[in-house]
């Protein structure tokens, strides 16, 4: 007489991913893709993935512009065994809303991009970006000719030695309003809905992230934004020691040779 053996429970995209944070053994492997700006995929990669998949010939929207990362729809999750539905900010890395999507022609494929991402190409045929999509503004990314993603464009105009200021590394530092809060409850709420685990990266915690110095997003940023300059400070704090002895050197009487600064070197 044959025994049936029932058939193993089927365990669900959210409870893998917790089962894998607790340390516990999970039916397989979790697996993320796009989930945050970390785990995405390159456009052109999904638009690959698509066709090898045989789904749709569709463009791909492009929701992350500075790495030109691409959106995985429904379908492509389920191929793919996604188990990761990222929420993320309302605002990209320059700026502006991932919404009103038009065409663009990216090295031969055609993409989604948002309608405020708006270029130039430069005389040796780079593509230029702008902060907030104001053509008016000095570019904020550069894409090489030929390349894939952008760099950011270093904009350090406001730096005065003698009157650093830490705020002015802080300005986009600042509370979610209205609309922030509301887009990001409608998202969680619709990721949540999916039935897989949801990550969510709200933004405005990552102050030092490296990427986030040259401030792509903003149109006119202040305080350190050269990336060098910024390791440098990170790194040998006593340059702003010496500045403030240098300053206090140059407002002391008497000759030279005797203020703060030359104490401070003999020590």
């Amino acid at each position: 007489m044959t025994t049936l053996q029932a058939a193993p429970a089927i365990t669900s995209s959210r409870q893998r991913v917790l089962d894998a944070i607790a340390h516990k053994q999970p039916d397989q492997v979790p697996v993320d893709f796009v989930g945050t700006s970390v785990t995405g995929i390159h456009v052109s990669c999904v638009a690959a993935l698509r066709d090898y998949h045989g789904l749709e010939k569709r463009p791909v929207k492009v929701h992350e512009p500075f790495q030109m990362l691409g959106l995985l729809d429904e379908h492509l999750k389920q191929v793919l065994g996604i188990d990761v539905e990222g929420v993320f900010r309302r605002r990209t890395m320059f700026g502006f809303e991932n919404k009103d999507w038009k065409a663009w022609d990216f090295n031969g494929l055609e993409v989604l991009v948002p309608g405020m991402f708006n270029t130039r190409v430069g005389e040796n045929g780079d593509t230029l970006i702008y902060p907030q999509g104001d053509l008016t503004a000095e570019p904020s990314g550069r894409m090489p000719r030929g390349f894939h993603f952008f760099d950011a464009i270093i904009r350090q105009h406001h730096l005065s030695d003698e009157h650093l200021n830490v705020e002015d590394n802080l300005e986009e530092f600042q509370p979610l309003n209205e609309a922030d809060l509301a887009t990001i409850k409608a998202d969680v709420d619709f990721a949540r809905a999916s039935g897989r685990a949801v990550i969510a990266t709200f933004g405005g915690t990552a102050l030092g992230d490296i990427a986030l110095v040259p401030a792509p997003f903003l149109k006119h940023p202040r305080g350190i934004r050269d990336i060098g300059e910024w390791y440098m400070f990170a790194q040998e704090p006593s340059r702003l020691r010496t500045r403030d002895l240098r300053a206090s050197d140059r407002d002391r009487p008497g000759k030279p040779g005797t203020g703060a600064l030359d104490h401070w070197k003999r020590d």
